[in-house]
């Protein structure tokens, strides 16, 4: 049955009573050879110099020790790393959040995958690429119609929990549209949680928002609004609001990662949100990823949790 909520007075329910939803230690990941910045397709893309507008250049082989580094942590925390190789001429792949959104039945135990439809024309044909993967690894693929949707850009687990908050917006500026949410709570039988996103720099959910733990979120208030601050503060105990320098490039706090609700993966300048997650008590391991800032992503971004 779907469930969608967008307003913190239309939550009836209590995260106790919700399902558990099973840990994964296997995370994937798209290989960087070709990633770079050719087009921009977000606001954090370009450099902007009075009336200039210059494409971010990046660094080559600082992206891909970047991103070796990245791989190479998630394999010392004891995660098994699965890789597709980046596609040439589709240099954002490599953000493998955003072409599908993998569960599992809550029947049956098995695995699912919702393929993504997304927004850019560039960003179209990776989606093929992942669904060739989960095809391989035996998942039941489903399809959305007459919607855009950027899976976990914009669709976030509730830590340990059946629950999915995710983003919605404009077409001019953001990635997913409300009638999406409306089909994946159909498709996946879980309580939606839609933020309407109505900044136009913060194009994904997860530019803006971090689930870290069943008790903490990182949120910058301006990119979630004031509904989705109510709705975050029903359901956390803790919600750091990150400062606009620190949610902005070249920081991009909010796209930073928990993979287990312990240990944070985060970008090295966040200094004040750093401070906060360990105040907390939270294992904060401060990595670099300035080169895929440049393109409007991150850790979070660079990966899917799979099964």
């Amino acid at each position: 049955m779907e469930k969608l909520y967008l307003k913190a007075k239309e939550l009836d329910f209590r995260l106790a009573d919700l399902p558990d939803k099973l840990p994964s230690k296997r995370i994937l990941m798209c290989t960087p050879e070709h990633f770079d910045v050719t087009e921009a397709i977000n606001e954090f893309m370009v450099n902007r110099a009075g009336d200039e507008v210059v494409l971010n250049k990046v660094d080559r082989c600082l992206a891909v020790a970047q991103w070796n580094y990245i791989k190479h942590l998630y394999l010392s925390l004891g995660y098994e790393v699965e890789l597709i190789s980046g596609p040439y001429g589709m240099e954002d792949a490599v953000f493998a959040a955003n072409q599908s959104f993998p569960f599992l039945n809550l029947e049956t135990g098995e695995k699912e995958v919702i393929m993504s439809i997304m927004r850019k024309p560039k960003r179209k044909k990776e989606v093929a690429y992942f669904e060739a993967w989960y095809k391989n690894e035996g998942y039941k693929i489903h399809y959305l119609h007459d919607c855009c949707f950027e899976a976990m850009g914009d669709a976030l687990w509730f830590p340990g929990k059946n629950l999915i908050i995710s983003g919605f917006g404009s077409t001019e500026h953001h990635r997913t549209d409300l009638e999406a949410l409306k089909q994946v709570a159909k498709i996946t039988d879980i309580p939606v949680i839609g933020i309407h996103l109505t900044h136009k720099d913060f194009y994904h959910l997860n530019t803006t928002l971090c689930l870290v733990s069943h008790k903490t979120c990182l949120a910058y208030p301006e990119g979630v609004g004031v509904e989705g601050m109510k709705i975050l503060r029903m359901l956390f105990e803790n919600v750091i609001e990150v400062p606009k320098k620190e949610a902005y490039a070249p920081n991009f706090a909010c796209n930073a990662f928990s993979p287990d609700g312990k240990v944070v993966l985060i970008q090295h300048s966040c200094a004040q949100t750093i401070t906060q997650l360990e105040r907390l008590g939270y294992l904060v391991l401060r990595i670099d990823t300035s080169e895929y800032i440049k393109s409007g992503g991150s850790v979070f971004c660079m990966k899917m949790m799979v099964y």
